[in-house]
């Protein structure tokens, strides 16, 4: 089994390598065609690169492990909070492209409409994320790989790292989209098979018997708490991953963008829960000792060789899908930013998005020895972006509101957040501050401190200021 273990990785990994190789070989990839696909994408394609993208290796672990603890509420909240950006899209996508017709990025928005220093923030802090995200990816692929034949955290994280960071560095956006054209067709096929055989191979009235009603509960308050958490958490988040941003003007046409985002919003819920429900079957089992690899201790006991080798490539199907995107999306914030630094020198600025993708591979590798929950590491990054949410987007609506005050709104948010964040075994950071480690408090009052602190200056400059005379 470890011998071919090894040879999934390599195999699978090396396919998409080859096919974007075969596509784009003798194809010369300009600046802009290597960070967005201007207007190419129909509802379908949009579809299956927005699904391929979103549904990385995360969804085989996060959400088992929300459920093993927070039960039923907490992935209803988990699946809710995945499913609302692509919502907020659908509303916000057609504004930005009839406000920015030839943008691409979440942070050309904000440096246009609150300058750079703002925009540094909200760069620093999207990168930040993807590459929080990116770890997370590799470290849930990696832990599944050693539980299955015990295979080095470092070995899997860094063939399907480099795999998918030299395509991503050959042809740019255009070689995530196409991949994604592929993993979709099997992506969602796989997981439908996958979740069955777990459903048949584990004894669930047995499960149903051994788990506490808790989890199964609506009205356990802990689950609500943590449901309501991630809802903000994710949300968040994903309102900062370029990979969306560069989609929304990837698609051909506003009506193609409102009917492949929704389809994705309605396409992730369930795929979130039904996951998030092995974790709860899996504490019936007695199979979530570590809950972050929960379904995968699972289908090691009931399930088959064969149902154990169709999740391994399902998950680096997933990782390859998701890494490909965030890879890309890294490298284009990276080139639109250095772009105002060096404008007369395109080389310099393709180069340094070229090499991107392997220098986000050195941090990733490192966690990922370190074996952290992918849970954490998710729930760090999506603080950050709660934090910073309402001054980044405030500004669409209102001109009563400029770049000081946001980055001021900003940092507010961050500090408040920050100290009432959790530790790793999710203890008090700061053990003397009330409600310090509480999750739940850190993420609201992070977003609501930003929040108010936001619209404080928006009724100054209103209402408030007069005018000179």
């Amino acid at each position: 089994m470890e011998i071919f273990t090894y040879l999934i990785i390599v195999f699978v990994s090396l396919i998409f390598f080859v096919l974007v190789y075969k596509n784009f070989s003798n194809s010369k990839i300009s600046f802009e065609n290597y960070i967005i696909d201007r207007n190419n994408l129909n509802s379908f394609n949009s579809f299956s690169t927005l699904t391929s993208s979103v549904l990385g290796a995360w969804i085989l672990f996060s959400p088992a492990e929300a459920g093993t603890w927070s039960g039923i509420n907490g992935i209803f909240g988990y699946a809710i909070g995945q499913a609302l950006p692509f919502i907020a899209f659908v509303f916000i996508g057609p504004k930005l492209r009839h406000l920015m017709p030839n943008g691409f990025s979440v942070t050309e928005f904000v440096n246009i409409r609150y300058g750079n220093f703002a925009n540094i923030i909200v760069a620093l802090i999207s990168m930040f994320y993807m590459i929080v995200f990116l770890c997370a990816e590799l470290t849930g692929i990696s832990s599944a790989a050693g539980l299955i034949s015990k295979i080095p955290a470092w070995f899997t994280a860094l063939v399907i790292g480099l795999s998918v960071a030299t395509y991503v560095s050959f042809a740019g956006i255009r070689a995530s989209i196409l991949t994604d054209k592929y993993q979709f067709r099997l992506i969602l096929p796989l997981v439908l098979f996958s979740v069955i055989m777990v459903f048949v191979d584990v004894d669930i009235t047995n499960a149903f018997n051994n788990i506490d009603d808790s989890l199964i509960s609506i009205s356990n308050f802990t689950g609500a708490k943590f449901g309501f958490t991630l809802i903000i958490a994710v949300f968040a988040a994903n309102m900062f991953h370029q990979g969306l941003w560069q989609r929304i003007y990837s698609v051909k046409n506003t009506k193609s963008l409102i009917k492949s985002f929704s389809a994705t919003a309605i396409t992730v819920i369930p795929i979130v829960f039904l996951f998030g429900f092995i974790g709860i079957l899996s504490v019936g089992s007695e199979t979530a000792n570590n809950p972050s690899v929960a379904l995968f201790t699972t289908i090691l006991r009931y399930s088959s060789d064969w149902t154990i080798i169709l999740f391994l490539v399902l998950a680096i199907l997933l990782v390859s899908s998701s890494l490909d995107t965030l890879f890309n999306s890294v490298s284009s914030i990276v080139g639109t930013d250095l772009l105002k630094i060096i404008p007369n020198n395109e080389n310099y600025i393709n180069n340094a998005m070229k090499v991107t993708p392997y220098l986000c591979l050195i941090p990733a590798i490192f966690i990922v020895i370190q074996g952290y929950s992918v849970l954490y590491l998710f729930l760090i990054a999506d603080m950050v972006c709660a934090a910073i949410l309402f001054p980044v987007f405030f500004g669409l609506y209102t001109k009563n509101f400029n770049g000081n005050e946001s980055v001021i709104s900003m940092i507010v948010g961050l500090c408040v957040g920050s100290l009432l964040f959790a530790k790793p075994d999710m203890s008090p950071l700061i053990s003397s501050l009330p409600y310090s480690g509480d999750l739940f408090v850190s993420f609201y009052l992070a977003f609501i401190s930003s929040t108010l602190t936001s619209l404080s200056f928006y009724v100054k400059n209103k209402y408030l200021t007069l005018p000179l005379k």
